[in-house]
């Protein structure tokens, strides 16, 4: 009979007294933004805040206040209080190049300054100059979807709200807040818009969509790749002879339209065209797709909408779905428009649009941008402005120090994320603690804890900044 063996217990080892030793050395528990710090001087983006923001009389320059709160943002604080952290930490004010910066209530005030026109006007321009510069160090494969495109995507959300914050509007679908509009050129924040009375979603991104083109897709040269892509709310003869007008392609959605719907529910049977099992979705027990033309009263002309039906496993009625397309058949590889792959092609890049909305999570999530902070609209606008160069910094980070491993994962034809999510750059890279010295010009991060994946993770993406 064999032996019973017993494991030996582990001694745990008890600590008889506690000793608290402050040694403050210049240590920073967000080390880690020096990443974002260097990404910015790189581009130029403070340097071009000074220019196109007008300055700001008081003991605070304005400067400094878009560092601290960039930094304060990233590094989790949040609201009127996204200074706070940031403020106590001199060793990151002093690789900001920050000599101070205001207390609460003193941001709030200043958050009425960056709302108004004038200084609103800049930055919405420092928006669409920081995802220009980080757009301007990619290449074009780094960005394209399929056939070559790059996305243009347009979409509003519903912020939190109530009657007391200025602005507030009440949709009968959605419920009530306010009314964000924005619009994303690959990875990047373009524009955006947060609404006032009278304003709505579609305002908010066909008033923006000349600055984008103006200031981001042609100065990079890529109107010829761009591909809108939109839900059904903007499915209408204004908004699509807008895109027409800009000689932009694009898909949008089709499905608010009753004279759409009702002409799809009335074709003949031999209308449609059944797609092959192995291209159609997973969960559905029959697709068929078709080609048809609409007219709504009103329209200079008809439309071509790719249209779609389809049953999942164990129904009887058949869905329909609709997509309004002005790619040309030849952009995709196809003939003619009556083609089956150039229908299946249209609604695989119209999938697109799914991934898109989830980079917004981003900034309404990790950045907590459900939650103005104001009541009064001006200064959300401010706030809502910070936010957005911040996301472009984050992302910026992200996609410039992490393209070379991207590039090597798609060489070797394997799966990978095309970006980051900003809570992950926090909580491995942003929130690393350090010692931070400055002297004579000379800016030293020295790392003091993390893991050793994480310093390494750090040091590869600190080099692909320095050389950006």
């Amino acid at each position: 009979m064999a032996k019973k063996t017993t494991g030996k217990k582990h001694k745990i080892r008890k600590i008889h007294s506690r000793k608290l030793v402050i040694d403050d050395q210049g240590a920073s528990s967000f080390a880690g933004l020096s990443l974002v710090d260097q990404l910015a001087s790189r581009l130029g983006i403070w340097s071009f805040a000074q220019k196109v923001l007008p300055v700001r009389g008081g003991r605070h320059e304005r400067i400094d206040i878009l560092k601290g709160g960039v930094a304060g943002l990233l590094s989790g604080s949040r609201g009127t209080a996204a200074l706070e952290a940031i403020r106590q930490d001199e060793a990151v004010l002093r690789m900001m190049g920050v000599k101070s910066l205001p207390g609460e209530k003193g941001f709030w005030e200043d958050l009425a300054k960056l709302g108004e026109k004038q200084t609103l006007k800049g930055m919405h321009r420092l928006c669409a100059g920081s995802a220009r510069q980080v757009l301007k160090r990619l290449e074009p494969e780094d960005l394209q979807i399929e056939h070559g495109f790059i996305p243009l995507f347009g979409d509003g959300t519903l912020l939190e709200g109530s009657r007391r914050r200025e602005g507030t509007k009440t949709i009968s679908e959605k419920g009530s807040g306010l009314m964000w509009g924005a619009w994303m050129f690959g990875p990047m924040l373009a524009a955006h818009h947060l609404c006032g009375e009278g304003e709505g979603e579609q305002r908010a991104l066909f008033d923006t969509l000349g600055s984008v083109l103006n200031e981001v897709v042609d100065p990079l040269g890529r109107r010829n790749d761009v591909l809108v892509l939109m839900d059904s709310l903007h499915g209408d003869g204004p908004s699509l002879e807008r895109l027409d007008a800009e000689r932009l392609m694009s898909i949008i959605g089709a499905n608010k339209l009753d004279l759409v719907r009702k002409r799809l529910m009335d074709l003949p049977e031999d209308a449609w065209k059944k797609v092959p099992d192995k291209k159609r979705r997973k969960g559905l027990s029959d697709e068929e797709v078709c080609v048809v033309y609409v007219q709504c009263e009103g329209w200079s002309q008809k439309r071509r909408v790719v249209a779609k039906r389809f049953r999942s496993e164990g129904e009887i009625i058949w869905h329909y779905s609709g997509v309004f397309s002005s790619i040309p058949p030849r952009r995709v590889g196809c003939h003619e428009e009556t083609d089956l792959n150039y229908m299946i092609r249209i609604w695989k890049l119209y999938d697109r649009k799914m991934g898109m909305e989830d980079q917004f999570k981003d900034l309404l999530t990790d950045l907590c941008g459900h939650n103005p902070p104001c009541r009064e609209l001006v200064r959300n606008r401010g706030y809502y402005a910070l936010l957005a160069l911040t996301f472009n910094l984050a992302r910026g980070v992200d996609q410039i120090a992490g393209v070379e491993e991207r590039r090597n994962l798609r060489k070797e034809r394997r799966r990978y994320s095309s970006r980051l999510r900003i809570n992950t750059l926090r909580r491995h890279l942003f929130a690393l603690p350090g010692l931070i010295r400055v002297h004579s010009r000379q800016l030293d991060v020295r790392l003091i804890g993390g893991g050793r994946d994480h310093l390494e993770w750090f040091e590869r993406w600190w080099q692909a900044l320095a050389r950006c």
